[in-house]
């Protein structure tokens, strides 16, 4: 944990979450649009859904639990509408992924499957966005301390992406 006061030296005090942010969603996005965007080709053969699977189950998961998490600490700095967007989106999303995971397990689903995923990279995009603009005015420094844990995590997450 860290102090109150502290931030974390990946970040610059003077940075906003929306910056911060905006570089972690890349190497996210970047890491959705490598394990499912070979199961959008029409040639698309099994191992490519499974990889799909396999990360959706996985990496995927854990990525949207931390920035979850992460918008949970936000809450405090955004209107009140705007968390409440932002939740909705993110529990769309959630809904899209265990979907995504549950059509990708059957046989027979590659067109189903490609649609879901396109489907999904789309939303993942979006939800990214809103989340970095509701972020645009919150500085790093003004954050809780487990809003910085998080923040480090993903960070540090994202740079063995890159």
């Amino acid at each position: 944990m860290y102090a109150a006061d502290m931030t974390p030296s990946t970040f610059r005090s003077d940075e906003s979450v929306e910056t911060v942010l905006h570089r972690i969603h890349d190497a996210w996005l970047g890491d959705a649009h490598r394990f499912l965007g070979p199961t959008l080709e029409p040639r698309a053969d099994q191992w490519a859904r499974w990889g799909a699977v396999r990360y959706l189950a996985d990496d995927f998961r854990e990525q949207y639990g931390w920035e979850r998490a992460l918008l949970d600490e936000l809450r405090p700095f955004v209107l009140p509408g705007t968390a409440g967007q932002l939740t909705r989106q993110a529990d769309h999303l959630a809904g899209l992924h265990l979907e995504l995971d549950r059509i990708g397990r059957r046989r027979g689903t590659t067109e189903e499957f490609a649609d879901g995923a396109r489907y999904l990279l789309e939303q993942l995009a979006l939800w990214c966005a809103e989340l970095e603009l509701a972020g645009r005015d919150i500085l790093v420094d003004s954050l809780a301390p487990e809003a910085l844990k998080i923040l480090d995590h993903l960070h540090a997450v994202a740079a063995t992406r890159g």
